[in-house]
């Protein structure tokens, strides 16, 4: 291996930037609570899509083969 090689690729890098930054005003982190709220309202979110997609499939003449019902089992 390289030192000098590495050492100038190294002295090359560029810091990633901040995107984001999760630090109030008084200089909390919130990140674990920011991921955590998307985290529940991404789920919240599926099951409402679920939810009206089955419906939807439910009223579908079409499609209505598709849903298990307690009749079929």
């Amino acid at each position: 291996m390289d030192n000098e090689q590495v050492a100038a690729e190294t002295k090359a890098y560029r810091k990633i930037p901040v995107i984001t930054d999760f630090t109030d005003a008084d200089g909390k982190d919130h990140m674990k609570e920011e991921i955590e709220r998307n985290y529940y309202q991404i789920k919240e979110d599926v099951a409402q899509i679920i939810t009206k997609e089955l419906l939807r499939i439910e009223n579908d003449p079409n499609l209505k083969h598709l849903l298990e019902t307690a009749e079929d089992e």
